[in-house]
């Protein structure tokens, strides 16, 4: 059950950010994934030393990323605006289960688990944001690409990360293009930080 922890952690997540986006109030419901955090860390009873030192590497990695964005976000001279605080919840606790997954399993168990649980989540919200019509699918094709890329990285190496860096970097050009902010940052945390972790795991030999 603990293996499969991550799946609802990450499935929340995407959830709880797009009802926060229709009331601020449920925001709170991000403490049921720090709730599961406190609960794997502390109150988890079978955890081996790999599995203790994984948590503990991927708590560090992902604390030395954030201070730097923090830094980086301090040199930009702006207001801070209710984004950013999204932006700090959502991000440490996205990026730390990812990092996870990729330290405990295999490549193609990586990237099935992975692809398939984004692409679920990003078609699952664009039907129940705009129902059923012509423009829903063509913007349902982006993530249908998702599901492609997945499918084609798990048998090609070079191909599939080739692929998925190409579209962190579309994705990067789409959303700051015209300018750079806060809201860019959380919708890119949500969608580009994926995509480039499945670069990297695809890329990697097992």
């Amino acid at each position: 059950m603990k293996k499969y922890l991550f799946i609802v952690e990450i499935l929340l997540l995407f959830l709880i950010t797009q009802l926060v986006s229709a009331n601020s109030w449920f925001g709170l419901l991000y403490l049921i994934i720090i709730g599961i955090e406190i609960y794997k860390d502390i109150f988890s009873k079978k955890i081996d030393e790999m599995e203790r030192y994984l948590r503990y590497k991927t708590s560090n990695i992902t604390l030395y990323i954030t201070i730097a964005i923090s830094a980086f976000f301090l040199s930009l001279s702006r207001q801070p605006i209710k984004e950013i605080f999204f932006f700090y919840t959502l991000f440490p606790l996205l990026l730390k289960n990812i990092l996870y997954i990729g330290y405990i399993y295999e490549r193609k168990k990586v990237i099935k688990r992975t692809g398939y649980t984004i692409f679920l989540i990003l078609f699952m919200f664009t039907i129940l944001s705009h129902g059923f019509s012509i423009e829903t699918l063509i913007q349902l094709i982006p993530w249908l690409l998702v599901l492609l890329m997945t499918w084609i990285s798990i048998k090609y190496r070079i191909l599939g990360s080739i692929l998925f860096f190409f579209a962190a970097i579309f994705f990067t050009f789409l959303i700051f293009k015209r300018r750079f902010d806060y809201v860019g940052i959380l919708v890119y945390s949500l969608i580009g930080i994926p995509l480039i972790f499945l670069g990297f795991q695809t890329l990697r030999k097992e």
